[in-house]
């Protein structure tokens, strides 16, 4: 975490400062602000639809009834990306743009899943209607019936002598 922490804040600014310097002798000063800008205009408009976008798929996973894991973590990706063209500088436009490619997106979700797989546990939940003998007030009562096993995570045991 430390690593991170002084990335964000200590290299990023630096290089960012590097490339406005190199940049700003190449194209000139006005250029480079108005490039920033631009920069920042065309992302907050790609970011803008691709979020609809990305809306769309979880809105659709969640009709379906499947949990919408790949598209929220590309939506992570996709406000990331806002957050990284809205922040002045070359080196977090290019990253920004990046993560506005669907393959790029689709890349860190198998990566960000690959991380958080094991930590993920599964459960069926079976939904019965409750049908009661005397008419009720609320006609739509419903029991939902589960079942909740605890899974020691070292030797991955149940409690009940199975392994998952």
């Amino acid at each position: 975490m430390r690593y991170i922490l002084f990335t964000a804040f200590i290299v990023v600014p630096v290089v960012e400062i590097t490339l406005f310097l190199k940049v700003g002798s190449l194209i000139g000063i006005p250029a480079t602000i108005g490039l920033i800008l631009l920069t920042a205009i065309a992302g907050t408009m790609l970011v803008r639809s691709q979020g609809l976008e990305v809306l769309s798929k979880i809105r659709s996973s969640a009709e379906r009834g499947e949990a919408p894991v790949e598209a929220l973590v590309q939506g992570a990706c996709v406000l990331a990306a806002g957050l990284l063209l809205l922040t002045p500088g070359f080196a977090t436009d290019t990253v920004g743009f990046a993560l506005l490619i669907p393959p790029v997106r689709s890349f860190m979700v198998r990566k960000v899943w690959k991380m958080i797989e094991p930590h993920v546990v599964t459960t069926t939940v079976r939904q019965t209607r409750w049908h009661q003998e005397r008419p009720s007030s609320d006609a739509s009562a419903q029991v939902i019936e589960g079942e909740a096993v605890e899974v020691d995570e070292e030797t991955g045991d149940n409690g009940r002598g199975n392994r998952n």
